[in-house]
């Protein structure tokens, strides 16, 4: 049991390049896979997924979201939290919504689409049902927008609420690295020693709530992106550890 479920974000794009990309309503949550930029980076406007493209990676923000909603029917958390931190450059450079913004809409309508009446937005009066609380675009601090960040954003809400159990989901690949910030926040600040944290995969999830999703994990496990990405958090893994990363994203080598 946990009374925060964070569902991490794996970025958003538009589908229309004509769209108002100031509008959330413009934006939805990345595929399984998705091209990038040559820097790894999200594009605004989504490309057609092609695994041959060196430039495409694992996305996953819609198996994240379809994930959460199984978590928040399993466990009925007080609190859901999705992508819960400041926007990337890319929506910043357009005038974009906070990834939060997208994506907790869009968890919202898959649980009423699957009909869970399990939750509803800004609502702290009848814990019964999950309050999905958003990160705003006008949010902003002075920090870059990573995965670590977002981990210790997810940490604070929780003191914020004196909440101290806390459930992370995520893709696959993305694990590793929100594991390592998970130990080492736990591990140097003393003001989350309290904090008990459950950390789940979006494709297991899957898999164990319905066996027919197993063709579609398994295309994504077996993909060339998969082995892209994998090699780039293998690295980024390293440098967390050894407390030298940077933020600023590699290039790919094509």
């Amino acid at each position: 049991m946990f009374d925060i479920l964070a569902v991490l974000g794996r970025g958003i794009q538009c589908l229309d390049p004509g769209s108002d990309p100031t509008d959330a309503a413009s934006w939805v949550s990345t595929e399984d896979l998705e091209v990038c930029d040559k820097d790894s980076a999200h594009l605004s406007v989504r490309v057609p997924a092609d695994d041959a493209n060196p430039y495409c990676m694992i996305g996953g923000g819609e198996m994240n979201l379809e994930a959460g909603q199984i978590l928040i029917r399993r466990y009925r958390p007080r609190f859901v939290v999705c992508a819960y931190g400041g926007r990337s450059d890319y929506l910043k450079s357009v005038g974009g919504p906070s990834e939060s913004e997208v994506m907790s809409k869009e968890l919202a309508k898959l649980l009423a689409t699957n009909a869970l009446h399990l939750t509803r937005i800004r609502s702290v009066r009848d814990f019964r049902l999950s309050e999905i609380v958003v990160w705003p675009r006008e949010r902003e601090l002075p920090v870059p927008s990573n995965t670590g960040q977002e981990i210790r954003n997810i940490f604070d809400l929780a003191l914020e609420h004196r909440i101290t159990t806390v459930g992370i989901v995520t893709i696959g690949v993305h694990i590793p690295r929100a594991m390592i910030y998970v130990a080492k926040y736990l591990s140097r600040h003393g003001v989350y020693k309290g904090l008990s944290v459950q950390v789940f995969e979006s494709e297991e999830v899957l898999v164990t709530a319905d066996p027919r999703n197993w063709p579609r994990v398994e295309a994504l496990r077996n993909s060339q992106a998969f082995a892209r990405n994998w090699a780039r958090e293998a690295d980024g893994v390293r440098k967390i550890i050894r407390d030298v990363f940077k933020d600023a994203k590699p290039p790919v080598v094509a």
